[in-house]
């Protein structure tokens, strides 16, 4: 009897080695190109590939007299490329291609304002966040809707960006509503034109148009609030916990609140224990 146990444990143990094995061999097979030696491979080329959506003002735009991507996020990408001695090329994407293209090593990450859902989390790998965000509804001037509240049972046009959360959350907390799914960056022009009735958002992508075009306004009340992060290829963690260092260096120096407050217009108070977004 002992020695039927002591061979059926030594066959369990060769099977669970056996096993183990296995799993860590198509582990490495697929994340072979993101572990050191990934990171290693952009500093020895000398360019970190960016993945961003240049159209929000003030978080990541296009400058109007150079055309340089330039914002809050760009300069904390720059600053973290130059700490790992590399420059920037910015690879300018539609949120659709986004995912697909940091996966497939078209881009080293992505650095836009993407809404860190689990969906996305489950393709992916996100930094720490670099900020916290709210749904908006934006309107027409002389829109007859006053309130998120308003929109529930009526059969208005609400207009959202192809590829982002909202495509998805719209049809959820609106059934009634048409969800029309617009190019990153046209909105007002659909505003303008009447091809949608509302343009639905993350707070921050309307607060530079609002403080320059007085014929739209904000509705009262919040959507889902979201975190805000970067994004890097599923696996590579090594490239997002070099990130996260030194993300975490600019809020506890204080450095990122000067950043903050030049493009984002408000303060943001650093926080040593690394805990505020």
């Amino acid at each position: 009897m002992k020695l039927m146990k002591k061979v059926a444990s030594v066959a369990l143990a060769t099977a669970m080695t056996v096993a183990c094995v296995g799993a860590t061999t198509v582990s490495a097979d697929s994340l072979k190109n993101y572990g050191a030696d990934y990171l290693e491979s952009v500093k020895e080329k000398g360019e970190l590939v960016v993945g961003c959506d240049p159209t929000i003002e003030g978080v990541c735009y296009l400058d109007p007299v150079s055309g340089d991507v330039t914002g809050f996020i760009p300069e904390v990408i720059n600053g973290y490329a130059e700490e790992i001695g590399c420059t920037v090329k910015w690879e300018v994407l539609e949120w659709s291609a986004m995912l697909t293209a940091v996966n497939s090593g078209k881009v080293d990450m992505i650095a836009a304002n993407m809404n860190m859902t689990l969906e996305r989390a489950s393709q992916i790998v996100f930094s720490d966040p670099y900020f916290v965000d709210h749904g908006k509804g934006c309107v027409a001037k002389d829109s007859e809707y006053n309130s998120l509240d308003d929109l529930k049972g009526q059969a208005v046009k609400i207009g959202v960006t192809e590829g982002s959360a909202y495509e998805e959350l719209i049809p959820q907390l609106f059934p009634e509503a048409e969800t029309v799914t617009l190019a990153a960056g046209t909105w007002q022009d659909a505003l303008s034109s009447g091809l949608i009735d509302v343009a639905f958002d993350d707070g921050v992508v309307f607060a530079g148009p609002l403080a320059t075009n007085e014929n739209i306004r904000l509705l009262d009340g919040n959507g889902p609030s979201y975190l805000n992060g970067c994004a890097f290829a599923a696996g590579n963690y090594v490239m997002k916990d070099t990130f996260n260092l030194y993300l975490q260096r600019l809020k506890v120096s204080g450095d990122y609140a000067d950043i903050y407050k030049q493009y984002m217009g408000t303060d943001w108070e650093p926080n040593t224990d690394v805990v505020a977004y």
